[in-house]
């Protein structure tokens, strides 16, 4: 029995590495896509998994496991491998960006109108811009009156004084400078709004449909044939890890709010309300997945590994413990060899006979 047994699970072995030598796994890949194919016309989304568990799914692997080291370092070091690529200096913006994509982007900026006004609105009544408005033009306003001679033009006296002498004119001159410079704060203090709101009609005016093409078109031309490692040279490797720094901090702490959870959330339920009735071949035919493309995509992703497993044992030690598993087991070794048992007949119980005691 044990070496019938041996003869069907070695038999069974080489049946199974058949089915992947010679290259042999390429049918069996091409028949397993092809009956999930089939089967998935069969099956709506709703019945093989809910939003729940892909909600729960996106929470453990994406929102709560830690984000090993390896990765962030890996992704500085292949960062500064592409900032120090000689590649680099070989291809400009244009060998990567195409013109035709650069228009378009041109194109919508055109039309978003509401969004520039409402950009530059935002600017220009920023306290930082109106700080560097007013110091602009406070710096400009002085320096002209200064500069220029206008007090010694327009105020009475002040030639007379320019020749009592050098140390007369500097002591005179800094009173003076000091009061224009309180007149003119005063003058720009009182007049910002105003000056805020002529700017942004003035940068409104300035940024035009027109001006935003031309403006394009001349940048295009100043940046299109310039070598990637010009941009790049700007940049070394410190600035690059601190920025892998910035955005892996950035993510640990955007993962984690009730913000991201919202739009995973509403985006799940989206993705059910519209695909949930529906039969899976439906869904992959509209993500654009083919029979075709799976069976290709899969032969040429396993094929390396399944050569090597098959070269080195380690597929058949794998289907050898799988199968002996059932073949060892009692099971298999009665359907092999069922044993002939014969069933003896009960014995009817013996009755015992009560003595009866006679009385004299």
């Amino acid at each position: 029995m044990k070496n019938l047994t041996h003869q069907f699970l070695e038999a069974h072995i080489e049946h199974e590495l058949n089915r992947f030598k010679d290259e042999a796994y390429k049918r069996t890949i091409e028949e397993e896509v092809t009956a999930f194919f089939e089967w998935v016309k069969k099956i709506k989304l709703k019945e093989v998994v809910t939003p729940k568990q892909i909600i729960g799914i996106i929470r453990r692997n994406v929102v709560e496991l830690p984000v090993a080291g390896g990765v962030t370092e890996l992704a500085g070091e292949m960062s500064q491998k592409v900032l120090a690529s000689s590649q680099n200096k070989k291809n400009s913006l244009e060998d990567i960006f195409a013109r035709k994509q650069y228009d378009d982007i041109i194109d919508k900026a055109v039309g978003l109108k509401t969004a520039r006004n409402d950009l530059i609105h935002r600017l220009v009544t920023s306290s930082a811009y109106s700080q560097q408005i007013s110091e602009v033009l406070f710096v400009g306003i002085k320096e002209y009156l200064l500069e220029e001679n206008i007090i010694a033009k327009k105020v009475p006296g002040v030639s007379s004084l320019i020749k009592m002498g050098k140390f007369a004119v500097n002591k005179t001159m800094h009173s003076l400078e000091v009061a224009i410079e309180n007149k003119v704060k005063s003058y720009i203090e009182s007049n910002l709004e105003s000056t805020v709101r002529r700017s942004e009609k003035s940068l409104i005016n300035y940024f035009d449909e027109t001006r935003i093409v031309d403006t394009g078109e001349e940048l295009w031309e100043s940046i299109a044939e310039t070598k990637l490692s010009e941009y790049f040279s700007a940049i070394d490797d410190n600035d690059m890890e601190d920025f892998i720094v910035i955005g892996y901090d950035f993510w640990l702490h955007f993962r984690k709010t009730t913000y991201f959870k919202g739009i995973y959330t509403e985006l799940v339920k989206y993705f059910f309300k519209k695909y949930g009735d529906k039969e899976l071949d439906v869904i992959l035919e509209d993500i654009g997945v083919t029979r075709k493309m799976v069976i290709n995509e899969l032969i040429e992703i396993v094929a390396p590994g399944i050569e090597k497993a098959l070269s080195i044992g380690y597929l058949e030690e794998r289907i050898r413990a799988r199968l002996e598993d059932f073949y060892l087991s009692k099971k298999a070794a009665a359907l092999i060899s069922p044993e002939k048992t014969t069933i003896s007949p009960k014995k009817p119980p013996t009755r015992k006979t009560k003595k009866l005691k006679i009385e004299n």
